[in-house]
């Protein structure tokens, strides 16, 4: 079973002679606590928890509007929509910087970039033999709203250095204020 729920706070409390993690969850979260609490109860299984920080997923509306640029910034600039964007991410430098096996990177980029546009890698000369460093790209669907935001304000300044128009400040600020 595999159920995420975001968390608002925790507590811990001893009783009958047991110590228990108290999780506080907003109301919407109720049905999936309850599944997990029907199964837990159902089950002989043991369940363990994975928690991890939570990241509020980002405007589709947001993510639309880049994508309506992305395509008349292509057009405007005689590209594909997909170069735009892979440009956009290469500009974000967000990346993570790992050293391998030559032999590896092959395999490595095929796995790294499989389902995702955005992604990709460079590479660099190592200062060990027989070993390659790698930039690994990230691409839009991993971005935090910080660097999504960042990702369409670029965008935004290509399209208006070719005319393209854009929307007025007071859209685009509802647009991020939406991924809060």
């Amino acid at each position: 079973m595999k159920a995420s729920v975001r968390i608002d706070r925790a507590y811990t409390k001893y009783e009958d002679g047991k110590f228990l993690l108290c999780l506080e969850i907003p109301i919407e979260g109720r049905k999936a606590a309850r599944g997990i609490e029907r199964v837990i109860k159902e089950t002989k299984r043991q369940f363990c928890a994975v928690f991890q920080e939570f990241k509020a997923r980002r405007s589709l509306d947001a993510n639309a509007y880049y994508w309506v640029l992305v395509g008349k910034l292509a057009e405007a600039i005689d590209s594909t929509p997909e170069e735009v964007y892979r440009h956009h991410v290469r500009d974000l430098g967000i990346y993570d910087t790992l050293c391998m096996q030559t032999r590896a990177v092959r395999d490595f980029a095929k796995h790294w970039k499989s389902g995702h546009t955005g992604r990709r890698i460079e590479t660099r000369v190592s200062k060990w033999a027989g070993c390659t460093t790698v930039l690994a790209y990230y691409g839009s669907s991993d971005f935090d709203t910080k660097q999504m935001s960042h990702l369409i304000d670029n965008c935004i300044q290509d399209c208006k250095s070719v005319g393209i128009e854009t929307a007025t400040p007071q859209e685009l600020q509802r647009l991020k204020e939406e991924w809060k």
